[in-house]
């Protein structure tokens, strides 16, 4: 069964070899990794449109992986918002704690089974702002 993972990138063009950003909802593109059987198969990158937004970027980003296929997700930080929507869209949530890992670096420590589910929102909710 293949399993596709969302992975918020720093910049619009994503990737494997991009920062990953710790920022879901204000992420400048999602890259969209598809693996099967612990291999990957697959690398897409569509843009968050909720970059720019005033508010509601979070379930903004939120249907934006829902819309991928994703089912799965990698963030560093999560707020109320989008960890409700995730959770409304039978997403799963995956925490990584370095700022400074590429989206492949993250891919790596989930097949490794070094990340927890986040089961509740990591900040507290803002506005706006990048």
């Amino acid at each position: 069964m293949d399993i596709i993972i969302a992975v918020p990138s720093a910049t619009l063009n994503g990737g494997l070899n991009d920062q990953m950003d710790a920022r879901f909802g204000r992420c400048h593109s999602f890259t969209i990794v598809t693996l099967k059987n612990k291999e990957i198969i697959e690398v897409k990158v569509t843009p968050n449109p909720a970059y720019e937004e005033l508010g509601g970027a979070g379930v903004l980003a939120s249907q934006a992986v829902h819309n991928s296929g994703a089912t799965e997700v990698i963030v560093g930080s999560l707020g109320p918002n989008a960890i409700n929507s995730l959770n409304s869209l039978k997403i799963k949530a995956y925490h990584v704690s370095s700022n400074n890992l590429s989206v492949k670096e993250a891919i790596d420590l989930y097949l490794d089974g070094k990340l927890e589910i986040l089961e509740s929102a990591n900040v507290v909710k803002h506005h706006g702002g990048m």
